[in-house]
Parts: structure tokens; sequence; C-alpha cells
């Protein structure tokens, strides 16, 4: 329950401070490399979350 709890909170958090943030104005160059980072930033932390929660259920 608790780790629900803390990925709604996250979230939530999340959403607020990108609207308090202004979008700054990047070449298109870095916006597409910044992506691409961000893609496989985000592919192996689900990896790791992943085997973290199939090692929780065994």
């Amino acid at each position: 329950m608790g780790f629900w709890r803390g990925i709604i909170t996250g979230s939530l958090l999340g959403a607020a401070v990108s609207m308090f943030l202004k979008p700054q104005r990047k070449p298109e160059r870095m916006i597409m490399n910044t992506t691409r980072q961000a893609g496989k930033r985000a592919q192996k932390m689900m990896k790791g979350m992943t085997r973290r929660v199939n090692e929780m259920i065994k």
C-alpha cells in the first residue's frame, strides 16, 4: 500500500513542480538528445523496478 501511495504522491508533486517551472527554449538538437537520454534512463529504471517487484512477489 505504501508503494502505491509513494507513486501517486510523487506523480502529483512532479506535476505541481513542472507547472511552476517555466519551460526553457533550447535548440532542437539538445531537445532530441535530452529526450533520448531521458528515455534510456526511464527504461533502465523500469527494468530495475520490474526486477525488484518480481523479487518481492517471490
